[in-house]
């Protein structure tokens, strides 16, 4: 007759138990995930997630290609290039706030007296001598060098932030 609280049949001695074997295998595996974690972590350090950044001299077409008086917007290079009577200036269409591109230089309208470029992200807004009519853009857009190549061609240089006063005279 069974004792009361016990189950009526007996468990053997090894039920209920893990195997040698099994407790080894278990182990070695942790063991190699603790040295194949680090070690991939490792190796993936080796190889940074880096982004190339393009050229910085950017040739951007001819004098002849821009008509005195206008401001001509290269969405692929972020720039504009603006012909006034003093000469060539580079404006960087890339917005203070969050490196947004800017859109292109729009007529004044009742808002703004003036032709102003306004960032999509945001909402900040440029004057097209780099101020900033709105924010929440931090500083000014950035003026690049001008220059002239050999072969002719206007030559931008957006690694060297210049004054707006900086203008290439053809």
């Amino acid at each position: 007759m069974p004792k009361p609280g016990f189950p009526s049949e007996s468990i053997g001695p090894n039920e209920g138990r893990v195997s040698r074997r099994a407790l080894l295998g278990t182990g070695w595996c942790g063991f190699l995930l603790s040295i194949v974690g680090p070690a991939v972590a490792n190796i993936r350090f080796l190889f940074p997630n880096v982004v190339y950044e393009g050229p910085t001299l950017l040739k951007v077409g001819r004098p002849e290609d821009y008509a005195p008086g206008t401001i001509a917007f290269l969405e692929e290079q972020r720039l504009f290039i603006i012909r006034d009577p003093e000469g060539f200036r580079a404006l960087s269409a890339i917005c203070t706030h969050l490196r947004c591109t800017t859109g292109p230089f729009v007529p004044p309208d009742a808002e703004w007296k003036a032709p102003h470029s306004r960032c999509p992200c945001h909402g900040s807004v440029f004057a097209k001598d780099g101020r900033v009519l709105q924010g929440p853009a931090p500083r000014p857009l950035d003026f690049y060098r001008v220059s002239l190549a050999p072969d002719g061609r206007l030559v931008v240089d957006t690694a060297t932030v210049v004054g707006k006063g900086d203008v290439l005279k053809v």
